[in-house]
């Protein structure tokens, strides 16, 4: 797993996350509460994030923290414009899972990363490896190494994550995949289903797919899209486009069932599969 540190930020959104960080507190709101009040998209972690300076908001976020808050948004506006011309002659921040609190992602046919088995991603990666049949064990065994180490992201504090899969993601065997090791990846699904900080979302085959489901897709503080697709991986951020994406996954959590509904439905799939 690759891990990017964030450009170094301007004074402004200092000034900025202080500001709106004493907006808050003259409310008389906690960060969840204020989370809360803000509704989708909106989590402790990422209210902490912009109040010390680490993310900045954009103006509609600006504008409904200040009406959350019962606060006058001109002041905050004007410093979060400061910081925005700050931040562009710095040049664009690198984004990657380490520097980030809000992390989701959609998979229409594979299980997640951060959520698979040794087993599973054993077998997933010796059979989209370019070169699979030469595959050496080694190698592949320092592969798959590298990716469970990645998942310990998974129990850091003052991070959130989404996962959305389609119910064919659970189903689905790759390459030369055991029963056992699709029923053993199914039972762990459904044990991480109830992590703390943890959405974790299944649409099952009873339900219609609110969106088109060509390719899955990762969002990092909804600032960045990244899209893998064969040995090419695609990264957005265009605000408008992470946008449609963001407003993507709200529309597949709002449709898929969530928690112990959704680790029932990895055990009752697993239960299904053949002895």
């Amino acid at each position: 797993m690759t891990t990017t540190r964030p450009n170094p930020r301007s004074g402004a959104l200092e000034r900025l996350g202080a500001l709106l960080r004493a907006v808050r507190e003259q409310a008389g709101m906690t960060g969840t509460e204020l989370a809360d009040a803000l509704g989708v998209g909106w989590a402790q972690p990422k209210i902490s994030k912009i109040e010390t300076g680490r993310q900045l908001p954009t103006d509609a976020e600006i504008v409904a923290w200040a009406k959350a808050a019962g606060a006058d948004a001109a002041p905050l506006a004007a410093l979060r414009a400061e910081a925005a011309a700050a931040d562009a002659a710095r040049g664009p921040r690198e984004i990657g899972p380490a520097d980030c609190t809000h992390i989701a992602e959609f998979q229409p046919l594979l299980v997640p990363r951060l959520l698979q088995t040794a087993a599973y991603l054993r077998h997933r990666t010796a059979a989209t490896h370019p070169a699979a049949d030469a595959l050496e064990t080694e190698t592949l065994g320092r592969i798959v190494a590298d990716e469970l180490r990645g998942q310990a992201i998974l129990h850091e504090p003052g991070r959130e994550f989404v996962h959305v899969v389609t119910e064919a993601a659970l189903r689905l065997r790759i390459g030369a995949m055991t029963v056992s090791t699709l029923r053993g990846q199914l039972l762990h699904l459904a044990e991480l289903a109830t992590l703390p900080s943890h959405t974790f979302a299944v649409l099952p085959f009873s339900t219609a797919c609110p969106v088109p489901p060509e390719a899955g897709f990762a969002l990092y503080d909804r600032e960045l899209v990244r899209i893998e697709i064969a040995d090419t991986t695609i990264e957005l951020t265009d605000p408008a486009v992470v946008a449609r994406y963001a407003h993507a996954l709200d529309r597949l959590v709002d449709a898929a069932v969530t928690g112990t509904a959704a680790a029932g439905v990895c055990r009752a799939a697993a239960a299904a599969l053949p002895a």
